[in-house]
């Protein structure tokens, strides 16, 4: 049986985690092949899960698969290897020289500066007339081979903007015709220009939004000193209101003391007259029960049957602790009533934040800040307090 040629893409026989060429390729369960070693690393990285999976197809194994050398795919790697090295050989020493005309001979140099091939016959005059200049040469064999044409072993030095790639000159001859091409040097030099003015722009950008940044800094280090330098005068007239309202109470509680006082004394010198004269009656009867004279003391007996506590001891009008309670409570319930103020204010106020803060992150910095004026905008307040300081 005559043989068969099968044309195979060398990337098809590459393993899928060093994108090298397949050495001592293995085939796991689910039939992906790989280097050896490369997926002996890969499930080394699997062992604390204990479940070891391919790298394309995700699959799961445990417990972790034998490997063996796949032996025909080793063969047909290697003869791919062993081919396409002296396919690499042959193309290489057929480049021609550029410079020779007529008969062709074979190039022996590149010169990256120049793109072009040189034979030892034009390298020495290239040499003399670029002596200390930068023209880096190379040897031909070390030349990537997708800058050689398969076709004419000729340098690809045309670009094709039809199809989008580099061409020699044989080719444009043979299948571009008609197409919009240039030298692959005045495509670089379009390209590379426009990817500096891209560079450029993007570096402008920037830097501009660096300096709106830093401009949200100083507005946002401004604003918060604002507020803070606000709330400052806020809570000390709170204070001294509170200090004020503080001292109307002491006043009105001492107020009290001194009517609660009043009343006390009036009652006390009331009753010290009583006493005395409780005491100047209990003389009389004492005088009068040692009296032998019997109609004496019938006579005289009635002045002191009505003692002089005989009406009633004198009451107050206001209890004088009443008063005081009523203000022991009141101040109770102050201080409930602007706990619960300032607790609900408190709590509104983060709120607010909070939506700020949401606000901030779906403008996402969008809106443009005016701050050429050198002024903070205006934040409005929120909702008024129930306690307004004076």
């Amino acid at each position: 049986m005559a043989g068969m040629n099968i044309s195979v893409d060398k990337e098809e026989f590459c393993c899928s985690v060093c994108l090298e060429v397949l050495w001592e390729p293995v085939t796991i369960p689910c039939g992906h092949s790989y280097c050896m070693e490369c997926i002996k690393g890969y499930w080394r990285k699997c062992e604390l899960k204990e479940e070891y999976s391919c790298p394309q197809c995700r699959r799961t194994f445990s417990p972790k698969p034998v490997l063996c050398r796949n032996t025909m795919l080793a063969d047909i790697v290697e003869k791919l290897r062993r081919t396409g090295i002296q396919d690499a050989g042959r193309r290489a020493a057929d480049v021609e020289c550029d410079i020779c005309t007529g008969k062709k001979h074979q190039a022996v140099r590149f010169c990256v500066k120049c793109q072009m091939f040189y034979c030892e016959m034009h390298l020495k005059p290239h040499n003399e007339r670029n002596r200390g200049k930068t023209h880096p040469l190379t040897e031909v064999t070390k030349l990537p081979q997708k800058r050689i044409c398969s076709r004419h072993n000729k340098l690809r030095d045309v670009y094709c903007h039809t199809d989008q790639q580099c061409i020699c000159s044989l080719c444009f001859k043979d299948g571009h015709k008609g197409h919009s091409v240039v030298t692959v040097m005045e495509e670089r030099m379009e390209i590379q220009k426009h990817l500096e003015e891209a560079w450029k722009k993007s570096k402008q950008r920037c830097k501009e939004r660096e300096k709106e940044l830093r401009d949200i800094v100083k507005y946002v280090k401004r604003s918060a000193q604002a507020v803070e330098d606000n709330s400052e005068k806020i809570f000390t007239r709170l204070q001294r209101s509170v200090e004020r309202k503080h001292l109307e109470v002491k006043e009105l509680i001492r107020g009290e003391e001194r009517t609660a006082l009043g009343q006390t004394e009036k009652l006390l010198e009331r009753l010290n007259q009583q006493i005395v004269e409780h005491r100047r009656g209990e003389a009389e009867l004492e005088a009068l029960s040692n009296t032998e004279d019997h109609i004496h003391f019938l006579q005289n007996y009635k002045t002191l049957c009505a003692p002089p506590d005989a009406g009633g001891r004198p009451s107050i009008d206001v209890h004088p602790y009443f008063s005081l309670m009523i203000l022991r409570k009141a101040l109770a319930e102050l201080r409930d009533k602007v706990n619960g103020v300032c607790d609900r204010e408190a709590t509104k106020i983060a709120e607010l934040v909070d939506e700020g803060h949401d606000q901030s992150a779906e403008n996402s910095l969008s809106c443009p800040l005016n701050t050429d004026t050198g002024t903070d905008t205006h934040i409005p307040p929120s909702n008024p307090q129930t306690f307004t300081p004076d």
